[in-house]
């Protein structure tokens, strides 16, 4: 997935953030959140404006947003938004010492990791239990009109498949259970809403020791019981929206 622009990103952002948006209680239980990759702050700028959803009187929730950046913008002169330069890549943790967050957010920003891996690690760190992940990543490996095709964007280190994905989040302790993913047919993203579970398992862990610490979801640990792995051959996942995507048609 490659955006044009910053503000093309953000359009894309807020399909989910409006969605969102209509989760009343959840938004005014966020007392910290995170944008990892925030660029321009277009994203962090709309957490950092949220209301309690009152459609009398919205009052503002005065959530603390932080921006994490090699190179942050600040979007506008809000009170509500700390912005951060840090290179993740140059770096194993994340500069916030034992600080937690009950939201990160992670728009367009896991390819250019050169380790996914680890820094889901360091995201996973800077978590409370029951803390929430968004993720949005290119999936630029399709089957269109029976053929394969896939393709790399320049200076993006890494492109996703589902299981994949699924594999890097149950090693670092993401509950892929109770879980949402978003994988609309032919098109080139991944999107994810999941919940840290617990710290990360070894890294060497297999299937079958990620189903056994219950970070994979029924379906999921069928299909890992039945060949020895997850392939999107079965897998069956839905959106916050109630859409079913089923992958036995599609990738």
């Amino acid at each position: 997935m490659m955006f044009s622009s910053a503000h093309e990103s953000h359009a894309h952002s807020m399909q989910t953030l409006q969605y969102l948006d209509g989760f009343i209680d959840f938004k005014r239980s966020i007392k910290n959140l995170l944008d990892v990759g925030s660029g321009e702050g277009l994203d962090l700028d709309w957490w950092a404006n949220a209301t309690d959803g009152d459609l009398e009187n919205p009052q503002p929730l005065n959530i603390n947003c932080v921006g994490l950046d090699v190179k942050p913008k600040q979007p506008y002169n809000n009170k509500n938004i700390m912005l951060v330069k840090h290179d993740f890549n140059t770096q194993d943790r994340l500069p916030f010492s034992e600080r937690k967050f009950d939201v990160v957010w992670c728009h367009d920003t896991l390819q250019y990791a050169h380790s996914p891996l680890k820094l889901l690690g360091a995201i996973s760190k800077q978590m409370a239990v029951n803390s929430m992940l968004y993720l949005c990543v290119p999936s630029t490996i399709n089957v269109v009109h029976h053929r394969f095709k896939n393709y790399t964007f320049a200076n993006q280190y890494s492109t996703f498949t589902l299981s994949q994905l699924i594999y890097l989040l149950a090693l670092n302790g993401f509950d892929c259970a109770d879980a949402y993913f978003k994988k609309p047919a032919f098109e080139d993203y991944i999107e994810v809403i999941c919940y840290k579970n617990q710290d990360p398992v070894d890294y060497a862990s297999t299937w079958y020791q990620l189903d056994e610490f219950g970070l994979l979801s029924e379906n999921m640990s069928e299909i890992v019981t039945r060949i020895g792995y997850l392939t999107d051959n079965g897998l069956i996942t839905k959106w916050l929206d109630g859409e079913v995507f089923d992958y036995r048609h599609h990738s």
